[in-house]
């Protein structure tokens, strides 16, 4: 299954840690997900082959571009689009965004395919948390009059968004699209807690604990 797989991968690179972390929103988490890990050719390659797999099975027949964010959304979408186009059998393109808009050269805050208007889009994130960078990234997509047809991200970490909704069913009922996660951290949790993966157990009593107290406190309604 992509859960599966794409938890192994994260043990794998690194990039999901049990501990104390404090996220954007200055929330102290006991488990950290960061794809920077993801910095080789290998692990890149295999994750956004996941995301390709999960974007073809739920959107294949609408998308045409991938939009990827600043920072870590970029060689998402670079490598997803890369991947699906071999998995749809047709091309399909990839945009991201700059912190600051160019003034020189062709100028402007998007870079990749550059958009006309009308393009049928799926977002890839690497993880959602608060829901952030999918309000900063509304302004963007609505004046390139876009047609987002689908979100996904890597982790949803299933905490609040700006109100009692899961951030991720925020973002679904507000923009009126469908999401989709390669994992959520309740999966996380049932696949590793006391399960000895990679010669190790990762979520033990003590961890499984602190995690059920996080949620308790920062969990959002899912449906």
């Amino acid at each position: 299954m992509v859960q599966d797989r794409y938890i192994e991968w994260l043990l794998r690179s690194g990039a999901l840690r049990f501990g104390e972390f404090k996220t954007k929103s200055g929330r102290l988490s006991p488990y950290f997900f960061n794809t920077g890990c993801f910095d080789s050719g290998q692990s890149l390659g295999g994750i956004t082959e996941l995301y390709a797999e999960v974007i073809a099975e739920r959107f294949g027949s609408k998308v045409e571009n991938l939009f990827g964010p600043a920072y870590k959304g970029i060689p998402l979408a670079v490598m997803t689009s890369y991947h699906l186009s071999r998995n749809l059998g047709r091309d399909i393109s990839y945009t991201f965004n700059r912190k600051e808009a160019k003034d020189h050269g062709e100028g402007g805050t998007l870079v990749g395919r550059l958009y006309c208007g009308g393009e049928r889009v799926v977002l890839v994130e690497d993880v959602v948390t608060g829901g952030t960078s999918f309000r900063e990234m509304r302004p963007i997509l609505e004046s390139s009059k876009v047609e987002v047809v689908g979100i996904v991200v890597g982790v949803d970490r299933q905490e609040r968004g700006t109100d009692e909704r899961a951030a991720l069913l925020q973002v679904a009922e507000d923009w009126r699209v469908p999401t989709a996660s390669l994992v959520t951290v309740s999966e996380v949790v049932s696949r590793l807690h006391n399960r000895e993966i990679l010669g190790r157990v990762w979520i033990d009593d003590v961890i499984k604990a602190r995690i059920d107290d996080y949620l308790a406190t920062y969990g959002g309604r899912l449906k």
